[in-house]
């Protein structure tokens, strides 16, 4: 009875002051009023960090923290996101589609001046959208979301939010169930399910600030657990669905093929492959690869956010020829990137496990993110999901430390503080290293490692 009691106060303490925080950041809180900001989100990581460690509550109160990290997500269901513009682009693509025109074919800022679509509504995306001058980059499945919120919403951008905000709180229910799945099939501790669920970057940056990481991040769950029971059609009809939500799954296909064998693999990215174009065909015209190609150009050669080694390469750059290389910096670093990640699918043994599976995808994506010119928070969501599946906790460090790279913001014009920066993957790296050469001792003292350390989320 007393024990009863005791747990109460936690569960009620967690439950409250995560509730309080987070509506402050679905209805109060802005990205320039940084100290604030970082205030309230080292209140959730505190939260976070101290239930993680109560493993016992957390698998006593299971279906209560469920309900309460879902709770926490519909929270977010009518607020306009205050650390994102994002939307606005999606809003405006999904119009774009409506009329009847084509989101990779026309840029904004032509639409606009040629008053191919004048409306208020439309001049007032304009005015607050970040990306005027390039295509849209967004692939099938989103345009599919954006098409359909634009449809329902009558014009209303509050509307086409809560629609878009519904898709992604739907899409992280059916990554719940498909978790509960993988955990079940790899018979590891029920509650690591909670290392995504209750993570405060996942919820403030998917839910919240309305990224459609979170509808990738269903399908690629999905198509994970049906890779694992040998269903390799619908594993693969998934993965399509997942690189047409967001390019970054593309990264696992060399790992599959090599998972599953080069005949069932090659089977398997043809038609995956197939489905990607057969999403595509609606957007299909004379100028689509060339738009897109730019876009493309322009992501990879000449935007940068929260870069690691890119920015270490730009110094020297500076120092040798006395100006910003980025331009052939990114060109080289995705052939690095490409060579690397094929390396570790192809070459590095395997002891045919799935844990080894699912550590090689996160050391895939973690080699892929550091060698990235843009590293923006919500990207580190997809490494919060596969730590759910492996020993490794550097990416849960990771997506506390880097809701710093919002210090950006503290200033108008926005400029990046390369000491936070700095600050921020010397930790997660150092981190890194310590954590796998701890494992490693107890891989050599203990062939059962995984249940010495499964209650242990920092080690």
């Amino acid at each position: 009875m007393n024990i009863i009691r005791k747990n109460k106060i936690p569960v009620l303490a967690f439950t409250s002051i995560s509730t309080v925080v987070y509506f402050l950041f679905a209805y109060i809180l802005n990205r320039e009023n940084t100290l604030v900001l970082f205030g309230a989100f080292a209140i959730l990581a505190g939260m976070y960090y101290f239930i993680l460690n109560k493993n016992e509550l957390l698998s006593e109160k299971y279906h209560h923290f469920v309900i309460v990290s879902f709770g926490l997500r519909i929270l977010f269901l009518f607020s306009i996101p205050a650390l994102s513009d994002d939307f606005y682009r999606f809003i405006w693509d999904g119009r774009l589609i409506q009329e009847g025109l084509n989101p990779f074919g026309y840029l904004p800022n032509k639409i606009i001046i040629e008053e191919i679509i004048g409306k208020a509504s439309n001049m007032e995306l304009f005015q607050k959208m970040n990306s005027p001058d390039y295509y849209s980059v967004y692939p099938p499945v989103m345009q599919l979301l954006f098409f359909i919120s634009a449809k329902l919403s009558f014009g209303h951008n509050a509307i086409a939010i809560y629609f878009f905000r519904l898709f992604i709180i739907l899409a992280e229910f059916g990554t719940f169930i498909y978790l509960k799945k993988i955990i079940h099939f790899l018979k590891i501790e029920k509650t690591k399910i909670f290392i995504y669920l209750l993570n405060p970057l996942v919820i403030i940056e998917l839910t919240g600030n309305l990224h459609f990481e979170g509808v990738m991040i269903f399908f690629l769950t999905a198509s994970f657990y049906y890779l694992m029971i040998n269903r390799y059609i619908f594993s693969a009809a998934l993965l399509a669905l997942a690189i047409s939500t967001k390019m970054i799954p593309l990264i696992f296909l060399p790992l599959i093929v090599k998972k599953i064998d080069w005949k069932n693999g090659i089977i398997y990215s043809i038609f995956s492959v197939g489905i990607i174009i057969v999403l595509f065909l609606p957007f299909i015209d004379r100028l689509l690869i060339s738009n897109i190609s730019e876009s493309l150009r322009l992501y990879f050669q000449k935007f940068e956010f929260n870069a690691s080694i890119y920015y270490l390469l730009r110094e020297i750059g500076y120092k040798m020829v006395g100006y910003n290389t980025i331009s052939t910096i990114g060109k080289v670093l995705p052939i690095v990137s490409t060579s690397i990640i094929l390396y570790i699918s192809f070459r590095v043994i395997s002891d045919g496990t799935w844990q080894d599976f699912f550590k090689r995808a996160l050391n895939i994506l973690f080699i892929y993110y550091l060698l990235s010119l843009i590293v923006h928070p919500w990207y580190v969501s997809l490494l919060v999901l596969i730590t759910v599946f492996v020993e490794n906790r550097f990416a849960i460090l990771w997506s506390i430390l880097i809701f710093g790279s919002y210090f950006t913001y503290n200033s108008v014009p926005y400029r990046e503080s390369l000491w936070v920066n700095g600050i921020e993957y010397s930790i997660v790296i150092l981190f890194l290293l310590y954590e796998n050469k701890k494992l490693k001792a107890i891989n050599i003292s203990n062939k059962n490692f995984p249940l010495t350390i499964r209650n242990n989320f920092f080690i």
